[in-house]
């Protein structure tokens, strides 16, 4: 696998807490069907490369140097440290020092800010053709924020605890054991959006009692909700998982043993994504033949595919 590949898991195995103010969403009544499976990705996107496209080519991103390495385009989201975190390829010809004093921030050593650069790919690392440049606020890129409503209806009387003795922390890391143990297991999920406003002011948004706990599987919805109900008291949803958490940590890993051999993409992050239910792959150059590639072999929508060097905007 690429040296500067950033494997992580996404969204899926982990408890995630919605923000509070979304649209209200339910557990606790019969289970969801949930949503389709992603259809076959738009290959003419902005993220990709027309295969016509000879260059040149850029990438507008957060650029991190600290006494560990040189310049680096930060791929696959930024730790709000203090320094910043962060790892992706190296940039060859950016120099701080040439950019306006006051276009980055220099704390501990370290030395960041957002830029657009222009290059190429050579081997893991982008060689600049041109200049760096500070990114306009217009610019900088942001990730989409997912929505964490539960997808089943809610049910009559709202959702509620049906048993407040066994809708604890305790309760919930059981049932997230209990969840990952069943085939088909796809992710679970807090949906918080029912808390209201006093609630947030006296502290209560994070009480087990006010969760709507949300389990999606590819298997059978009634064998997942009686696996969540032994150790589970509070609200809950058990809807359809799009794919499994084994199926996409499977393409996962075939997508970076492809990276490996050398034949390949140079993947910069790789990441488990099972609220959409794919495999996000972040290349070097991407365009949209490897997309339409990595839909015969994986199967359409499995894999979002995008490149981090893109034709100019505009």
């Amino acid at each position: 696998m690429n040296s500067r590949l950033v494997a992580r898991t996404g969204l899926l195995a982990v408890l995630l807490v919605s923000a509070c103010g979304q649209q209200a969403a339910t557990p606790g009544g019969p289970p969801s069907s949930g949503s389709p499976a992603p259809g076959p990705p738009d290959v003419s996107r902005p993220d990709l490369v027309p295969d016509e496209h000879p260059g040149p080519f850029e990438a507008t991103g957060f650029v991190l140097q600290d006494a560990g390495h040189g310049p680096q385009l930060c791929a696959g989201g930024v730790a709000t440290s203090l320094p910043p975190q962060c790892g992706g390829p190296d940039l060859i010809g950016f120099d701080f020092s040439s950019l306006p004093a006051d276009s980055y921030e220099s704390v501990s050593g370290s030395r960041y800010g957002s830029f657009v650069v222009t290059g190429t790919p050579q081997g893991e690392a982008i060689r600049l053709t041109a200049p760096a440049r500070p990114a306009g606020p217009d610019e900088r890129p942001s990730a989409p924020v997912p929505s964490f409503a539960s997808p089943c209806p809610e049910p009559a009387g709202g959702w509620r605890a049906l048993d407040p003795a066994w809708a604890t922390e305790e309760a919930l890391q059981a049932a997230a054991v209990r969840a990952q143990a069943v085939e088909g297991y796809g992710l679970l999920w807090i949906d918080q959006s029912t808390v209201t406003p006093e609630e947030i002011a006296a502290e209560a948004v994070n009480d087990p009692l006010r969760y709507v706990l949300n389990v999606s599987t590819t298997g059978d919805l009634a064998e997942m909700e009686a696996a969540v109900r032994a150790v589970w008291g509070g609200a809950l949803c058990v809807s359809v998982a799009a794919r499994s958490y084994a199926e996409l940590t499977s393409v996962r890993d075939a997508l970076g043993e492809l990276d490996q051999s050398g034949t390949g993409l140079s993947l910069v992050d790789l990441q488990v994504d099972s609220m959409a239910g794919q495999v996000t792959a972040t290349a070097l150059l991407a365009r949209e033949a490897d997309q339409r590639r990595l839909d015969e072999r994986f199967g359409p929508g499995v894999v979002r595919l995008s490149s981090l060097l893109r034709p100019p905007a505009g």
